[in-house]
């Protein structure tokens, strides 16, 4: 959380801004959505009236203030994890009667997550995921340009559509990539074209966004030796406020072993968090330079997690 203390001093020093209207009822309804854990971590009523005026603050300035419904999405689409997110300064792009623009993005190490405003400027409903012409429609996206240390074999994403206005006929896209990254996001781009073309070529996409991101920082929390988790050889279990990473041992490029594990984060204030689901959210194979294959299993939190507040980690039933 230090950056964000840092913004808060900033903003202090700076001329008052507007709070954009309806910020406290929003605030108000933040706080009361956190889960009991969130309210037992004491993130408090002023810490969390802090995180939630700062994210208001943070729109107000932009063209947000403008758009109170796309503002309202994109608070929705972020939830607790809004302190952690980088406004990107993202010109609004055309395609096939859409404009696309990305509103916000955050990385660790292992996910990248990317907000995108899709607005049907046609009027044509085809931002209504249940409708007949979404999937002939409307564009695939996908995260591209990403660079690493590594040999990287494997990776996966995936593209939320659940944060939508039908009568302004826009959604805010949660475009997530899983895999092995490095720790310099340049050349990071948003892509965006149909499926087909996507899954043929995705690098002739017809809409490349480029995105500016600083990675968030992780640690390594446990280092095994001569450990086994349900059947795989665990070599390093990392976290960052975003999520867990669990790195097992492969044979070869050709085997893969998913866990069927479950976490749960100790804090030093005798709660927990959980993580958003009990299997991985995601997971990215790779080769290092000796030749070894590594499988990067990632569970991202339900809220985000303060790195300096851990104590430790339930692994199934285990403490560690």
């Amino acid at each position: 959380m230090e950056r964000f203390d840092e913004m808060l001093k900033n903003m202090a020093g700076k001329e008052a801004c507007i709070v954009p209207e309806g910020c406290d009822r929003r605030m108000e309804k933040v706080l009361e959505g956190l889960p009991p854990q969130g309210k037992r971590r004491r993130l408090g009523a002023v810490k969390g009236a802090l995180i939630a005026a700062a994210a208001c603050l943070a729109l107000a300035g932009t063209a947000f203030a403008a758009s109170p419904g796309l503002r309202d999405l994109l608070a929705e689409a972020l939830g607790s994890f809004a302190p952690y997110a980088q406004e990107q300064d993202s010109a609004a792009y055309a395609w096939n009667g859409f404009e696309l623009k990305v509103l916000s993005a955050m990385a660790d190490e292992n996910t990248l997550r990317v907000y995108v405003q899709l607005k049907d400027m046609e009027k044509r409903d085809r931002v209504n995921i249940h409708g007949d012409t979404w999937l002939s429609e409307c564009p695939m996206l996908s995260i591209g340009g990403l660079k690493s240390s590594v040999d990287i074999t494997g990776s996966c994403a995936h593209t939320s559509f659940e944060h939508n206005d039908p009568e302004a006929q826009t959604v805010v896209a949660v475009v997530t990539f899983y895999g092995r990254m490095t720790e310099d996001l340049t050349g990071a781009e948003l892509w965006a074209d149909p499926p087909r073309n996507m899954m043929d070529q995705p690098q002739s996409a017809a809409v490349k966004i480029p995105l500016d991101i600083e990675m968030l920082p992780s640690r390594t929390l446990l280092r095994f030796e001569d450990t086994i988790l349900a059947g795989a050889r665990a070599e390093e279990l990392r976290m960052s406020p975003l999520g867990l990473t669990l790195i097992t041992g492969r044979l070869s490029y050709a085997t893969t072993t998913r866990l069927d594990l479950t976490f749960r984060v100790q804090l030093k204030d005798g709660s927990q968090v959980d993580t958003e689901q009990e299997g991985a959210s995601g997971h990215g194979t790779y080769r290092t330079i000796d030749g070894a294959h590594h499988l990067a299993q990632i569970w991202n939190f339900r809220q985000p997690v303060e790195l300096d507040q851990v104590a430790g980690v339930y692994i199934g039933e285990d403490y560690f």
